[in-house]
């Protein structure tokens, strides 16, 4: 059998961090360890392991020429297979369709480790695209939280010092009723005040005019009294003696 050099695939330059690669050495070890290489079932795809360049031949054997070779990792149909470990597989590239025998310890039925390593670092990729608009997302709700806390501060002392204002209001204005009640009762005490003011002054307008009435009465009283006084208690004139003027 005709050997062939061993394909220089260098695997694809990883920007991502030791966790990838930690990762997809234990997805790598989990899916070697459940590959199936013998399980070659006509219609179903399998793939060119990734070790070697594999040929496709002619016929079923190794005596048949190679019609191509096959790239690792290339899928194929599987169309039949023999009993001699022989399969003749279907692969189609550019728009083409390919047909030939391969030896079926050449096939496993899952993709080669490079294609799953690629698959799983766009999967990865995508994750962490959509982990970093999540982190994203997370810090502009983060911070729209704070402005809120902050609106809800602010709202929170507006409305204390509206219940201090209203509380003073509260206060003044029962103070004002209490004013305009006690406003009230003092100008009924003043007004009943004047009143016996204006009765007491009237009451001493007629104690004054009494009090003249009976100055003037006794005043009469003692002229008539001295009048007849005077009328009755005359000293009588002295007699002129004889020969006086």
């Amino acid at each position: 059998m005709k050997k062939f050099n061993r394909s220089n695939i260098a695997p694809p330059s990883l920007t991502k961090s030791f966790i990838f690669i930690g990762l997809f050495s234990g997805m790598t070890c989990g899916l070697v360890a459940q590959q199936a290489y013998a399980a070659i079932t006509p219609g179903y795809t399998n793939y060119v392991i990734d070790t070697f360049k594999v040929p496709m031949r002619r016929g079923a054997g190794t005596n048949f020429k190679i019609s191509r070779m096959m790239p690792a990792g290339a899928a194929v149909k599987i169309l039949e297979a023999n009993n001699e470990g022989w399969a003749l597989v279907e692969y189609k590239k550019g728009g083409k369709t390919y047909s030939g025998w391969m030896h079926t310890s050449t096939l496993q039925n899952i993709p080669v480790a490079r294609v799953r390593l690629e698959k799983q670092i766009k999967k990865t990729t995508a994750l962490e695209e959509k982990l970093n608009a999540l982190q994203h997302e997370l810090k502009t709700l983060k911070e729209r939280h704070e402005e809120t806390n902050q609106e809800l501060s602010s709202v929170k002392q507006e409305k204390f010092e509206l219940n201090q204002a209203l509380t003073r209001l509260k206060s003044i204005s029962s103070n004002a009723v209490d004013l305009d009640q006690q406003n009230q009762e003092m100008k009924q005490r003043l007004s009943t005040l004047e009143d016996q003011n204006a009765i007491m002054r009237e009451q001493i307008d007629q104690s004054e005019d009494a009090i003249k009435r009976q100055w003037f009465l006794t005043g009469g009283g003692v002229l008539l009294f001295g009048l007849l006084l005077g009328r009755f208690f005359r000293i009588p004139a002295k007699r002129k003696k004889w020969g006086e003027i």
